[in-house]
């Protein structure tokens, strides 16, 4: 890719480069006529297909006029360069903010909001994303967030494509496991922001690997760890949004990503349920007592197309040890004390029980092996104004985003 040598790109003022990708630059400029700074994406004539990407997120963006949606203020041809033009975001990305540590629910109730507010709003425009991601979102203020970064953006109808046949095309961490053998969907952009809803109120993302093949190959094949054992802090009503959204299934996920957002906002309404169940020291043999400490219990309910939850290991370890040990200890203490065995032999059977229906486990949800073999990942890198890097294969090349952070 050819660098920009220019100082000035029309009645602009280059000041510095923001980042640099395989498709794209962008750089600080000033503008001499509002005096204001600016972020300015440019492209070089000579890079077809990437002018091609180029045009269409200049198209897409000048009909999306959306709040919450980066705008592009101006673009065009100087020499030969192709820009567009946007508003420059100096406070950064939500990258940057996750950094330091995940949001309270509250925090990322207000964020989902707006995403949500914007993504149905492209939507309801029959325009895909295809890229929500942390480095993708910009933070104005404390109350002000945009969507940025439509370069990897398709018209919902749109049969034509520029990625290359058998290439999956986005951010590993991101991509929902249908793409392997399916078109993008309105689905797999609310499988992203699921990922993003996860990813804020823990601190990470659900599936990590050492290469983008194998951090996809996990959203096919692995459930992802109930974020309440990530942030103890998250309730049972909000975790249960997030993993309907991160259903494997495109179907049993949120029909909207406004829907997802509405039952976010009622589930930060709803009391958490949590049960602390209190097993008193059962008398195992003479001598021995076996004292079972209080256990934080998080019923499940299956709400309509969603997966239940799976038995956290340690619990299912300790129904083994009752279910084993409870007939040993009720036979010896016939045989010690008959006095003491019914009152012993109810009580920790009725706690037991308790216990024992508070716990849910789903079937598996059978899928099909991917047969594709190259992913293109975007490794993020950027300036505040949207993402990153692209990798092919099992390689990478830079992307045209234009994010203050360097990946999620």
């Amino acid at each position: 890719m050819q660098d920009l040598e220019e100082k000035r790109l029309a009645h602009y003022s280059i000041q510095r480069r923001l980042a640099r990708g395989g498709m794209s630059q962008v750089y600080l400029a000033f503008d001499e006529h509002t005096q204001h700074n600016v972020a300015i994406k440019v492209v070089h004539c000579s890079e077809d297909d990437y002018f091609l990407r180029f045009q269409r997120e200049v198209k897409t963006l000048s009909a999306l006029s959306h709040e919450h949606i980066l705008p592009i203020i101006e673009s065009g041809v100087h020499g030969s360069w192709h820009y567009c033009v946007m508003p420059y975001i100096e406070r950064g990305t939500l990258r940057e903010r996750l950094a330091k540590g995940p949001l309270t629910q509250e925090e990322a109730g207000s964020i989902l909001e707006q995403i949500a507010s914007a993504l149905q709003f492209a939507h309801d425009h029959g325009i895909l994303h295809r890229d929500i991601k942390p480095s993708n979102i910009l933070l104005k203020d404390e109350r002000h967030i945009y969507l940025a970064d439509f370069g990897l953006a398709k018209d919902i109808k749109e049969n034509t494509t520029i990625t290359q046949s058998g290439c999956l095309i986005g951010t590993p961490e991101y991509m929902a496991p249908e793409l392997a053998e399916e078109p993008a969907t309105t689905s797999s952009d609310i499988y992203a922001v699921g990922i993003l809803l996860y990813q804020m109120l823990t601190g990470r993302v659900p599936f990590k690997g050492s290469t983008p093949l194998s951090i996809y190959w996990k959203h096919i094949k692995e459930q992802p760890t109930p974020p309440s054992l990530l942030n103890p802090a998250i309730s049972h009503a909000v975790e249960e949004v997030v993993l309907h959204a991160l259903e494997k299934a495109p179907g049993r996920r949120f029909k909207t990503v406004q829907a997802m957002a509405q039952a976010y906002a009622r589930a930060l309404q709803t009391p958490d349920q949590i049960k602390v169940v209190q097993l008193q020291d059962a008398h195992i043999m003479s001598g021995i007592t076996l004292g079972v400490p209080t256990q934080r219990v998080i019923p499940v309910t299956a709400s309509a197309g969603s997966s239940r939850r799976r038995v956290h290991p340690a619990i299912a370890a300790l129904i083994a040890v009752l279910f084993f040990m409870l007939p040993l200890s009720l036979g010896f203490s016939m045989y010690k004390n008959t006095s003491l065995q019914a009152p012993m032999a109810q009580g920790a059977s009725a706690q037991f029980a308790s216990l024992n229906s508070t716990l849910h486990e789903g079937p598996p949800i059978q899928l099909r092996k991917s047969t594709s073999s190259n992913v293109q990942s975007n490794n993020q890198q950027g300036n505040g104004q949207g993402s990153g890097n692209q990798a092919k294969g099992h390689g990478h090349k830079h992307g045209h985003g234009h994010g203050h952070g360097h990946g999620d």
